[in-house]
């Protein structure tokens, strides 16, 4: 129910919802829903919501992510990424997460092992790598190679990151709005990188959290702009 309300741009569900998807009210659903009042010509009805679309978007990666057959991974993250109008950024982001040995070990404590999932995801973050930003020298503000970056943040995996991005001499975001998180993933790429000869962030918006993000790495930037 979660993911077809992010496919779909929903964040009101109804008990006919619920029932679809075999649900109950209960008190384990409460920890997740939150209960509304909804009134329409004076006739008053229970409507449910995530109490942040983050959760939400969280509840869809995990449901996907342990979907009994792996194969079913691979076609979804294929098809998530081609909506460009950023629905499924957050998202897919989580699912790539869970692939991360710091989420995945856990998860696997209380639900079995699901290393053909994770074998997925990993081989989808790579071949975005690649496309997007291959063995560049340089990186250029657009939104899907950031998009890529944070997949490479989430994933934690040290060795395909540092393969990829440790080359990188040049990063351009020129005009963009950078976000703090935004800016942790920059730093994590920095750090990762031998040299970078040349950073602009020329009339970029980066608030005071970003630039703290951004400042314990800024030395190994031979070129500030």
């Amino acid at each position: 129910m979660a993911f077809t309300g992010v496919s779909e741009k929903k964040i009101v569900f109804r008990n006919g919802d619920l029932i679809d998807y075999n649900l109950q009210p209960s008190q384990f659903l409460s920890g997740f829903l939150m209960e509304l009042l909804e009134r329409d010509d004076s006739v008053q009805s229970v409507v449910y919501t995530f109490p942040h679309l983050t959760i939400q978007e969280f509840v869809a990666a995990l449901a996907q992510f342990l979907t009994p057959d792996p194969r079913d991974i691979g076609k979804l993250l294929r098809e998530a990424h081609s909506e460009e109008d950023g629905r499924f950024e957050i998202f897919l982001r989580f699912v790539v997460g869970l692939s991360s040995p710091q989420a995945a070990r856990p998860l696997e404590q209380f639900l079995g092992p699901f290393h053909q999932t994770t074998c997925r995801v990993i081989d989808w973050v790579k071949e975005k790598v690649e496309g997007q930003i291959g063995k560049r020298e340089s990186i250029t503000s657009k939104v899907n190679v950031l998009n890529t970056l944070h997949y490479l943040f989430e994933l934690q995996n040290k060795a395909l990151a540092q393969a990829t991005v440790g080359s990188i001499e040049t990063i351009i975001f020129y005009g963009f709005v950078l976000t703090p998180i935004d800016c942790m993933v920059l730093s994590h790429v920095i750090e990762l990188s031998e040299t970078i000869k040349h950073l602009d962030l020329r009339y970029s918006y980066i608030q005071y959290e970003g630039l703290q993000r951004l400042g314990p790495v800024l030395h190994k930037c031979q070129g500030l702009r």
